[in-house]
């Protein structure tokens, strides 16, 4: 078998995985539209966890994939690339873009669903009513396309909370290469590759850790003030508008922290 084809399609595999976890990772910010919405924020909550578990069921699955190239390719004898990765990070933009976009279609279809989660009081119900007819009937009637309005809005910063968006945009920038420095500094360091992928599990739930504590207790708390009438729902949109941004910017710029956060990678692996 053709070691280029099986290469082709690992990577193949892998951006498409990849920008799967990052579109469902922002496609979730509709949750908290829902809750906003139904004001049922722990039925909406479920919603959120559910999403969440799906991308981090899809980035198990990524990172044997991408483990797999590496060591197909250091047994071929081949140099380092960087380019595979920046492919891979340039997917979870992509992914991340697609997942904004889809934020309008996905809280008029989620909020059926917390409805029915509601009333029935179980996820297992819920999901044998998502294969009915009328739940793709109901899809197609919530596709909707954000209005150019929208996007206007984004010019006002008025009592957008900047430190929260930076935040946002530094703690993707570095989940979204945790796991992808640890596999390259594997790939630029062969002999310590093993060190090097264990490492993985500390920056992603280094990644994780940033996330609970930095950033989803103020989305939280923001959509209990929308519920209770203290903020606005146009002011919750505009504040979940930049969050979407801050993440596009995020992956951005896990281009550039890619390599300097890799070699910093190899050289802890070394020094242990």
């Amino acid at each position: 078998m053709n070691n280029g084809w099986i290469f082709d399609k690992y990577l193949l595999a892998v951006c498409c995985l990849t920008s799967v976890v990052y579109f469902i990772s922002t496609s979730n910010i509709a949750s908290r539209i829902v809750a906003s919405r139904t004001k049922r924020f722990a039925s909406s909550n479920v919603m959120f966890n559910i999403f969440l578990l799906l991308s981090q069921f899809a980035t198990t699955i990524q990172a044997p994939l991408l483990a797999k190239m590496i060591e197909n390719d250091i047994s071929a004898g081949n140099k380092p690339n960087d380019t595979i990765f920046r492919v891979v990070i340039f997917s979870a933009t992509l992914g991340t873009i697609l997942g904004g976009f889809a934020i309008p279609t996905l809280h008029r279809f989620m909020e059926k669903g917390v409805d029915s989660m509601y009333k029935h009081s179980s996820v297992f119900k819920l999901f044998l009513k998502s294969f009915k007819t009328k739940t793709f009937l109901h899809f197609k009637d919530s596709i909707k396309v954000a209005n150019i309005n929208n996007y206007k809005q984004l010019l006002n910063l008025e009592g957008i909370n900047r430190s929260i968006i930076l935040m946002n945009i530094v703690v993707y920038s570095f989940t979204t290469i945790s796991i992808l420095s640890c596999l390259y500094a594997g790939y630029i360091n062969p002999e310590l590759r093993t060190t090097a992928l264990s490492m993985s599990g500390i920056a992603n739930g280094f990644g994780a850790i940033l996330m609970i504590l930095l950033l989803q207790p103020y989305d939280a708390i923001l959509t209990d003030k929308v519920i209770d009438g203290t903020v606005s729902h146009t002011f919750f949109r505009r504040h979940l508008s930049f969050v979407v941004i801050s993440r596009i910017v995020g992956t951005l710029c896990g281009q550039f922290l890619f390599i300097p956060m890799s070699r910093l990678i190899a050289f802890l692996a070394s020094s242990i």
